[in-house]
């Protein structure tokens, strides 16, 4: 199936091709969508393209209907003030899939500046990995047909051990392994596709929408747990894509019964305390011992909790008293420990992130 807007020019599979054919079109379009409101000439500084160059793929994104002009404000100094142009935030949007939970899914369209536009959760079927694909190729159909908005491209939050490719080495929530999503539904769909895992996509959503610091980590607790780690603006993978699996690392000798088979996992000690009226500072102590360490090593900023209990101050507070208590002042002084202000969007807007990246270059 290929998708076309009936109030654009460019459907969305020839919007794409229109940006693969000259690299000079991608830069330009990032140099404005990273300024916010600029000039050609600014741009053309910017990128290094000449002035003629930057000034053709202007006039080409403003007849594809992507971007705004405005008008030169009179001044009474000499010489003529610049045309500024910005993205227009009604001309482009990204499809984002959670898939973060077992048994649902949750589709949406996202514009470039993180708003969600709109958003759908159903059940989703999972016998095998065909039923799985099916189910989600036809979320996102639905979806991009539910408005005439240009989709630029896919991204996809997932569960488990993602690699750089997209395909998912080790989907244990889902219940199959090695089977590469990315490459099935770009082919299904004729669009770009970036499927990651679901904490990594969530730490560069903190990033680009959220206010968060370039390097963090961040701690996902939903069905299970997970985290994302961003250094220097890049989630950082590992050598096995298994970066942030903080879930299933014994905390509790002879604790919990995990889904994974040992005992006492982070992920099933954080759930048996949430699954009632639980003490936040307890909770807050346990999460802080086990991140304790990589904050040490790695002296960040900045800890981000994102959360689906609701769980009050406490929480973050006394996570962050746990490694202050058990590290130097140096590591703490200037550590901060907060909730994602993104809230049960994060993984939406996360995905949303991954698919601007793969044309604008900003995750």
């Amino acid at each position: 199936m290929r998708y076309k807007s009936p109030q654009s020019t460019a459907s969305s599979v020839q919007l794409i091709k229109f940006f693969r054919q000259a690299p000079s079109r991608v830069e330009v379009l990032r140099a404005i969508y990273n300024s916010g409101e600029v000039s050609r000439a600014e741009v053309a500084r910017i990128t290094g393209l000449t002035k003629v160059t930057v000034s053709d793929v202007v006039n080409q994104l403003n007849v594809l209907g992507l971007i705004l002009e405005s008008a030169p404000f009179k001044t009474a100094s000499p010489g003529k003030r610049p045309i500024l142009v910005q993205l227009r935030r009604d001309s482009i949007r990204t499809i984002a899939v959670d898939l973060s939970s077992p048994d649902s899914i949750r589709v949406g369209s996202v514009d470039l500046f993180g708003r969600v536009l709109t958003s759908t959760t159903s059940p989703l079927q999972i016998d095998s990995i065909d039923t799985l694909i099916d189910g989600v190729q036809a979320a996102i159909e639905s979806e991009i047909l539910s408005s005439n908005l240009v989709v630029l491209g896919i991204g996809v939050g997932v569960a488990g051990v993602v690699d750089s490719k997209g395909k998912v080495l080790d989907g244990a929530a889902l219940g199959f392994h090695g089977f590469d999503l990315q490459s099935e539904l770009a082919t299904r769909l004729g669009l770009e596709v970036r499927v990651a895992n679901d904490a990594n996509v969530a730490t560069v959503a903190d990033l680009l929408f959220g206010g968060g610091e370039r390097s963090h980590l961040l701690i996902r607790i939903s069905k299970g747990l997970g985290a994302g780690l961003l250094l220097d603006g890049a989630p950082y993978l590992g050598s096995n894509f298994a970066a942030g699996e903080l879930g299933h690392v014994v905390v509790e000798p002879n604790g919990a019964n995990c889904k994974c088979g040992k005992q006492g996992c982070l992920e099933a000690e954080i759930a048996i305390r949430l699954a009632g009226p639980f003490d936040e500072v307890e909770l807050g102590v346990l999460l802080g011992r086990a991140i304790t360490p990589i904050a040490s090593a790695l002296n960040l900023p900045e800890i981000v909790i994102s959360c689906d209990e609701t769980t009050g101050p406490l929480f973050p507070e006394a996570v962050f008293s746990e490694i202050a208590r058990a590290t130097l002042p140096a590591i703490s002084q200037n550590l901060t420990v907060r909730y994602s202000r993104l809230g049960k969007d994060v993984v939406l807007l996360g995905a949303a992130a991954f698919a601007l990246s793969e044309m604008l270059g900003v995750a």
